[in-house]
């Protein structure tokens, strides 16, 4: 009996002392999003794929005021962008291309007869928003507050990521979207970082609305910034009266997709 309760007694001293540990992420959520901010700023092109569920956004253009769909832009440094976006005017969707260079704009649409305007679409449009130090991806990510690391998931295009968590002022957070669009007040940031390059490759914005009584919404505003093609040569067609140079060289790779959608389904929930 006695060799039975010490055999029972070692192998409790054995469980006790064991060296098997539980891996739980460790990286710190503020370094991530810094190193995240700094490798995007140093891309030469990049491909912004936004999208909106909820309640209806208007935005004032230089045709009227329409209401916001989705936006496909693409960006090639240092500071050119063409965007294919889908509004709707008057119940009808409407696909606008805007090229600008800087806060010089161009646009064309079918009241345009598909001919190229040299005048502003979208006042504060400016694709240099989104790279400079002050503002765009690095002031954003700065102004995130409540930094979380929630976890490791795989998004839907088989991306493996960081989710990282916190919370922005809306104005904070404007140039992600590319001067199109102006969020208010407290907004929540999800934030996907690749687990292999440290790109950030999805921002996920929840917005609160109000009504004109100053009642919430019973949905939120959600904004689905998604970040693809990463310095990968693509092709933008600038208007022929342009003097804008567009680097790097180009590839077959269109950017007039105004029907191109994100899929904001994740494995997890944002």
């Amino acid at each position: 009996m006695f060799r039975i309760a010490a055999l029972f007694l070692l192998l409790i001293l054995a469980a006790c002392t064991s060296t098997e540990t539980v891996v739980v992420p460790t990286q710190d959520p503020i370094s991530l999003v810094q190193d995240a901010a700094n490798n995007i700023r140093s891309a030469d092109t990049f491909r912004l794929d936004v999208t909106l569920t909820g309640p209806d956004y208007g935005i004032n253009t230089g045709y009227g005021s329409v209401l916001f769909r989705r936006a496909t832009a693409q960006y090639a440094s240092p500071g050119t962008m063409q965007a294919a976006v889908r509004v709707s005017a008057a119940g009808l969707p409407v696909d606008v291309t805007v090229f600008s260079r800087g806060q010089d704009q161009w646009y064309r649409a079918i009241w345009t007869g598909g001919n190229w305007l040299h005048e502003t679409f979208a006042p504060g449009f400016d694709p240099q928003t989104l790279i400079a130090e002050d503002t765009g991806f690095q002031a954003a990510m700065s102004a995130v507050i409540g930094l979380k690391l929630v976890g490791e998931t795989t998004l839907e295009n088989g991306a493996n990521v960081y989710h990282i968590n916190g919370t922005a002022e809306g104005s904070a957070v404007n140039a992600l979207l590319v001067g199109l669009i102006e969020t208010q007040g407290n907004v929540g940031v999800d934030l996907y970082v690749d687990r292999e390059t440290g790109y950030p490759v999805r921002f996920v914005l929840t917005e609160t609305v109000f009504d004109a009584d100053g009642t919430a919404e019973r949905e939120p505003r959600l904004w689905i910034i998604d970040v693809t093609d990463i310095n990968i040569p693509v092709t933008l067609e600038a208007p022929p009266e342009s003097t804008a140079e567009v680097t790097p060289e180009v590839t077959a790779e269109s950017t007039h997709e105004a029907t191109a959608e994100a899929t904001p389904e994740t494995t997890e929930t944002p």
